[in-house]
């Protein structure tokens, strides 16, 4: 039965039984407490308990109904809230939604320690925005850059980072900005911007770009690489040497340089840049040696190693016997040590 049809039964009820009894008994019935005297027709003494009744059944029924409204309240605002939560934790964003729910309220705190991430390539959701999110990311960890604007991502999280890499990838215009404000980006980011640009653009354009720009050694072999295979605008020898020292180049990695450069650098010009190097720096003395076999410079080769012990430098040591015998051999065709 509804409220409104238990007041109006109720309310005939009353009336039917005040009418009853003051048809049978008209008189009055005087009740003393204390000091007062009430004096009331029958009819209503006999009516009264049931009116009593009737109102703090009314207020029951209003306190109980606007309990229940709260907590159907609660919860559709708890309902809302877990979609919002969801999508924080997707965006990977701290949230500030709290519930009212014990059991959503462990939910939240379960899910606010975990990464969420999609089983499949093909998710469906009935919420439009956890689909596009989720969907986002999914085409991000892929390898594709995202350019929707409608979800920002934490510009500081795993997601944003990646779209940020994918961005810069295919983006070269975009890589020479990031080269440009590389203080603002992880060092990740700008070696990503760095290869791309390396990769696409001029010497020309890579010069302007190098002032301000911390290099590791990864990077220097990318620039050599592109250098020396442009002749034209290519870099300073002096320049070349600097990034040798700053990123402590090895063994290994003067032989690479070497190797890159024999092409494309005039022979005395890349002889004198390693007497410099190895002179500073015994370990490009490999390197050194593999170039003046490389042009011939036999008695100077002769002449670096006499500074070193006969146990020392024994790949290029054969190389000179052999040759003293009237043999001839190259390095490449001879393991020299690295």
């Amino acid at each position: 039965m509804g409220l409104k049809k238990y007041v109006a039964f109720s309310l005939l009820l009353i009336i039917a039984v005040y009418i009853f009894v003051f048809s049978m008994q008209t008189a009055n019935y005087t009740v003393n407490i204390l000091d007062y005297a009430i004096d009331l027709p029958i009819a209503v003494w006999i009516i009264l308990p049931t009116a009593v009744l009737f109102l703090v059944t009314i207020l029951h029924i209003l306190f109980y109904g606007f309990k229940n409204y709260l907590q159907t309240s609660a919860i559709k605002k708890d309902e809302e809230n877990i979609i919002e939560f969801l999508k924080d934790i997707l965006l990977e964003n701290n949230s500030n939604k709290k519930f009212k729910q014990k059991s959503l309220k462990e939910l939240a705190d379960i899910l606010e320690q975990m990464k969420l991430s999609p089983k499949t390539d093909n998710f469906d959701s009935s919420n439009s925005d956890i689909k596009n999110i989720v969907n986002n990311i999914i085409k991000i960890n892929s390898g594709e850059y995202v350019s929707d604007k409608s979800f920002k991502f934490n510009k500081n999280g795993e997601i944003a980072q990646k779209n940020l890499l994918n961005r810069v990838k295919v983006d070269v215009d975009y890589s020479i900005d990031i080269l440009k404000k590389s203080k603002d980006f992880s060092r990740e980011v700008v070696k990503a911007a760095f290869t791309n640009v390396v990769e696409n653009k001029s010497m020309t354009t890579i010069k302007k770009l190098l002032d301000g720009l911390k290099l590791d050694k990864e990077m220097v072999l990318e620039l050599m690489k592109k250098d020396s295979e442009n002749s034209d605008f290519a870099l300073e020898h002096d320049a070349i040497i600097k990034y040798t020292k700053d990123v402590e180049f090895n063994k290994e990695d003067y032989l690479t340089f070497a190797k890159l450069y024999k092409k494309s650098v005039k022979p005395d010009e890349l002889i004198r840049m390693f007497e410099t190097i190895s002179n500073e720096n015994e370990l490009a003395v490999d390197a050194y040696l593999v170039i003046l076999f490389e042009y011939e410079m036999i008695d100077k080769a002769r002449e670096i190693l006499t500074n070193y012990t006969d146990e020392e430098y024994q790949p290029y040591r054969a190389i000179l016997d052999l040759k003293d015998s009237g043999k001839y051999y190259t390095l490449e065709k001879l393991c020299y040590n690295k």
